[in-house]
């Protein structure tokens, strides 16, 4: 893999501040890379010897020591719901997804969205914005070139795409952020699985394109 999340994004995601459609696909990238793995358990231990070093009083030590129980009550709740699912370790869909989107790529229900390239959106949370979007698109296919209007995670899942910024496969994460354009054309000779979580809405230099984003919400 040679893209990888931004740093402050996976500092982000060890402190648990990112949104939970931001923190599946940076969960989904380090299931694969070693290198963001590594930043990130540092990250954890840093915090905690930072935690450790931290004078408190007695309120705050019981305050910590709420936090603490809570924190080992939702430990304790994610490791009875992993019991109830049956990952797939071989799927090419990394397992903190599979719940969402299913194991397989080929039983994922595709809806059209405009020539070469499909859709489908999977909620992942409570509330309108906690969404992710798969995009199927076409070998050769170009996708409009936009900016952003806030942060945009792109997840390689199958295929490759270019674009200004780079080339990204299998597993390699695409970040953007509101002062970024550019135009992803798949460059592999399979169709490209993608899945994306942005949390403001794409800007298209095509009319038609503006017109059709209000609908599909990516």
């Amino acid at each position: 893999m040679k893209n990888h999340p931004d740093l402050s994004t996976l500092l982000a995601y060890s402190s648990g501040t990112l949104r939970t459609p931001f923190a599946l696909l940076v969960s989904s990238h380090i299931e694969k890379c070693h290198e963001c793995s590594g930043l990130y358990n540092l990250g954890h231990e840093i915090g905690g010897k930072l935690i450790e070093e931290i004078e408190t009083s007695d309120v705050e030590e019981s305050d910590y020591s709420i936090f603490l129980e809570k924190l080992d009550k939702e430990s304790k709740k994610n490791k009875i719901n992993d019991k109830g699912y049956d990952f797939n370790r071989k799927s090419l869909i990394p397992g903190v997804l599979q719940p969402y989107i299913g194991q397989d790529l080929e039983d994922i229900k595709w809806s059209f969205l405009a020539f070469g390239i499909k859709k489908c959106q999977v909620k992942v949370g409570d509330g309108e914005d906690n969404l992710l979007t798969l995009l199927k698109i076409k070998s050769n296919k170009k996708i409009p070139e936009h900016g952003h209007t806030g942060s945009e995670l792109t997840l390689v899942l199958q295929g490759s795409f270019d674009d200004e910024h780079g080339s990204y496969k299998v597993g390699d994460i695409a970040e953007h952020n509101g002062e970024s354009k550019h135009q992803p054309f798949v460059s592999s000779k399979e169709d490209c699985i993608c899945i994306i979580s942005t949390d403001g809405p794409l800007i298209f230099n095509n009319y038609l394109a503006n017109k059709l984003q209000s609908f599909i919400r990516i």
